[in-house]
């Protein structure tokens, strides 16, 4: 393939999605970044550079942005545009929600927070091990990302179906088949051990973020059973992981609580004068339970429900009987 033809081939294929999808000016933003350093990868691989990977050993001599743009480095194109594809549909879920800045945040922060946990995770590796591999081999790759925003739709929309022709499968099931998959393509050998760790540091890092740290018009954090740690499991394992997860996961939200009521509230004052706001991820799912009621009553117009003047009637009656 020519050198041209790399270049002309990711632009007219983001042409053509932009033309069919309307995408907002920041996934337009980090879709640029996608293709810009796809092709840049392209050129380094030309020179046998590894620049925008993932190395640990580099990011410990100093490469440390490599923890922010590996996340952004595909080796193939059709990895872009499946990471395209994710922004764009979450995108209609969370950036009305959150807002442009804390959705952008997000994926900076996952992002970012992914590669971190990787370079601890090969490092310890190699200590235990001796593997050389771990810290000279590099890797990249969006789908840590990917996996990470699957935790987000599972915060806001948890049973929200995303195929009719699968309706057992909604959002909260989500993040666990993207880590099932992962696991899946690792020993069918399609895909490597790096593969598989990328993705548990992005649900693992967006867990984290959303559980203790994005801030909220309620306070920093989400401690809804919807983002429970034993809520990624399946439903059959929930109480046997709550069993050992309840107390540690007690234990830290209750310290984190504590911290966000002192300085909401202060006792020594007694003040009554009490801002009351609405979360908006609250106030989301509270309009997602109503829509689903309101389709269930729908269904039920065929019910032959007692008016209200046959209560005259009936009070005459028992009134007679007396």
């Amino acid at each position: 393939m020519s050198q041209s033809n790399v270049f002309m081939q990711p632009i007219a294929s983001l042409q053509q999605i932009q033309s069919k999808i309307r995408i907002s000016p920041s996934v337009a933003a980090v879709s640029g970044i996608y293709i810009l350093f796809y092709l840049i990868t392209e050129l380094l691989h030309a020179h046998k550079s590894h620049a925008l990977e993932f190395t640990p050993a580099d990011v410990f001599t100093g490469s440390v942005w490599q923890l922010i743009t590996a996340g952004f480095t595909e080796n193939y194109f059709i990895c872009v545009l499946l990471n395209v594809a994710v922004l764009a549909v979450s995108n209609r879920f969370l950036e009305p929600v959150w807002g442009t800045l804390e959705y952008v945040k997000f994926i900076l922060v996952v992002n970012a927070a992914t590669y971190s946990l990787n370079l601890v995770i090969y490092f310890v590796g190699y200590v235990a091990l001796r593997e050389e591999s771990f810290l000279y081999a590099p890797f990249c790759g969006g789908h840590g990302l990917s996996a990470g925003i699957l935790v987000g739709l599972k915060q806001l929309i948890p049973d929200h179906v995303m195929l009719r022709a699968v309706p057992a499968v909604r959002v909260r099931h989500l993040p666990l088949c993207s880590f099932i998959a992962a696991l899946f393509l690792m020993l069918m050998r399609v895909s490597g051990l790096r593969y598989l760790t990328v993705t548990i540091g992005g649900l693992a890092s967006a867990w984290i973020y959303l559980r203790y740290f994005q801030i909220r018009d309620t306070g920093r954090g989400d401690f809804s059973d919807a983002l429970s740690l034993a809520s990624f499991f399946p439903e059959s394992a929930q109480p046997h992981v709550l069993k050992y997860s309840s107390a540690v996961s007690s234990v830290v939200d209750g310290i984190i609580q504590k911290r966000q009521a002192a300085k909401t509230v202060d006792i020594n004052t007694f003040s009554t004068n009490v801002n009351i706001s609405t979360d908006p991820v609250s106030e989301r799912r509270r309009q997602l339970a109503l829509q689903a009621l309101n389709e269930r009553l729908q269904k039920s117009d065929d019910v032959d429900w007692p008016s209200s003047d046959s209560e005259p009637e009936a009070t005459k009656t028992s009134d007679n009987i007396v």
